[in-house]
């Protein structure tokens, strides 16, 4: 999708540097290296092997160096970022993956101070002016300032016991009475709330949006989980999940962390299997070729989590998840359009006939406009297809001429097979803990099972550090 040459030359470039300073730093490494880790005879030997350079693995490998670990990331694709993706469009640096950021996500924050990367709006997200489709995709035309109590207020409804059901949303095992209420589905919340049809709307797409599924698919508790993580405010929400970015996409953080992580980085050396030895583990790549370490970190996402072998085999709690699958079938996609437009948004409910449900504003210039649109993989849409996306821009921009078209295929990616995880009912609060779990020497880091905000970077974060911690605790000695 995109020429990645400087991300691809980083991992190589940091290990030729680290064999030139070899030397020089075995006196220093000896001294901050704990005594439980051993002296190695060969190259090939690590304290840890992490399978995927996204921001798991990547935040991983740098807490294990700080412990004085030796650390190897295999990376399936050619590049780093796992399903944050950096690429050029219209000129610029532009996200196909994970996008936005806020200081209510603690762990991004901290790496966001830590390195020292800068944020800007996304204009988009504050447009007054809205174009929404009803259900029968008839299109209409209003100010999101016009809405009254009577549109937001049954909305807002929704949401009253969410305090009661998820008093400390990043602690999930601290309260669980929010597993208990994990019973529905978003159709059927939907379904059985009195809204009006400007409310139906509204709600149908912002829950769309923040899942990428269709909303029969959706667990309801998951929406309640990111309304509570937001403060238990719905307006603040919107800030939290769509408002601010990294300048200049989120390679801007995952590069810096990857150059700080110490570990060697192979890309392009997607694995095959994973086994527990009588010394630590072996990982087995799809090539055939093996390599050693003492304990082993697996970023795997859950869809994907199935596709690895693992001897001996994964609990079937652990493994009945990524079988079933999650719902999340995203589809991010950036478009430009002829003409200078000016800040709107656009909604149409999931359950409509369209296959966009948001349309984010995101600048013009020089006669253009650049949109971001969010579907999902439920609705059939090419979405490498002009034509495709033109005829659907269309129900909501009639007359509109794409110009170019954006976008990376999460769901056919068999690295990923779907976009951020968001649970079927009933689903993560039966298997939240077994996905956490270790399986031997083996540990589990992926924003799709973190405590707090799962599908999230900043759940991504949270897993590599406790995993890492994890991993120490085993490695250092008692």
């Amino acid at each position: 999708m995109k020429d990645q040459g400087s991300e691809m030359n980083r991992p190589s470039r940091r290990t030729i540097l680290a064999a030139a300073a070899a030397g020089a730093m075995t006196s220093s490494m000896a001294q901050a290296r704990p005594s439980g880790a051993r002296k190695r005879q060969g190259s090939d030997e690590y304290d840890a092997i992490i399978v995927g350079a996204g921001f798991a693995g990547l935040t991983a490998a740098r807490e294990l160096k700080q412990y004085g670990y030796r650390v190897l990331i295999l990376e399936a694709r050619d590049r780093i970022g796992g399903r944050t993706y950096t690429a050029e469009f219209n000129g610029k640096p532009n996200d196909l993956g994970g996008t936005w950021v806020h200081w209510f996500q603690p762990h991004v924050w901290a790496e966001i101070s830590r390195y020292e990367v800068e944020i800007e709006e996304s204009p988009g997200n504050f447009a007054d002016d809205v174009i929404y489709l009803d259900e029968d995709g008839r299109r209409h035309q209003a100010r999101i300032s016009e809405f009254g109590a009577e549109v937001y207020g049954p909305v807002l409804a929704m949401f009253a016991d969410a305090r009661e059901i998820m008093p400390r949303p990043a602690e999930p095992f601290v309260d669980t009475r929010w597993m208990a209420a994990d019973t529905l589905s978003v159709a059927d919340k939907i379904a059985a709330s009195p809204l009006t049809p400007e409310g139906r709307i509204f709600a149908a797409t912002i829950f769309a949006a923040n899942s990428g599924a269709a909303s029969k698919n959706v667990s309801w508790i998951d929406i309640v989980r990111l309304f509570s993580l937001s403060g238990y405010d719905f307006e603040l929400q919107g800030d939290v999940l769509s408002r601010f970015k990294i300048k200049g996409g989120m390679r801007s953080l995952y590069s810096a962390l990857a150059d700080d992580c110490g570990a060697s980085i192979e890309l392009s050396a997607p694995i095959a299997a994973i086994e527990t030895t009588s010394e630590g583990v072996r990982v087995v790549g799809v090539n055939g070729k093996t390599y050693s370490a003492r304990a082993a970190i697996s970023t795997v996402p859950v869809n994907t989590l199935k596709d690895v072998r693992f001897v001996p085999a994964l609990p079937k709690e652990k493994l009945q998840v990524s079988m079933e699958g999650h719902a999340g079938k995203a589809n991010k996609i950036h478009i430009l359009i002829d003409g200078e437009r000016s800040i709107f948004t656009a909604w149409a409910p999931g359950t409509g006939n369209s296959p966009i449900n948001l349309i984010l504003w995101d600048g013009v210039e020089n006669g253009c406009t650049h949109l971001i649109a969010f579907g999902s993989g439920d609705h059939p849409l090419d979405i490498m297809s002009k034509v495709e996306i033109e005829a659907a821009v269309e129900q909501f921009l009639p007359n509109a001429v794409v110009l170019d078209v954006k976008a990376h295929d999460w769901n056919n990616d068999p690295y990923s097979k779907g976009a951020w995880c968001i649970s079927r009912p009933g689903q993560i609060s039966k298997a939240l803990k077994a996905l956490q779990a270790s399986h031997g020497r083996v540990f589990f880091a992926s924003g799709d099972w973190a405590s707090g905000w799962r599908s999230a970077i900043d759940g991504a974060i949270e897993q590599g550090i406790t995993t890492a911690r994890d991993i120490h605790r085993l490695l250092s000695p008692k």
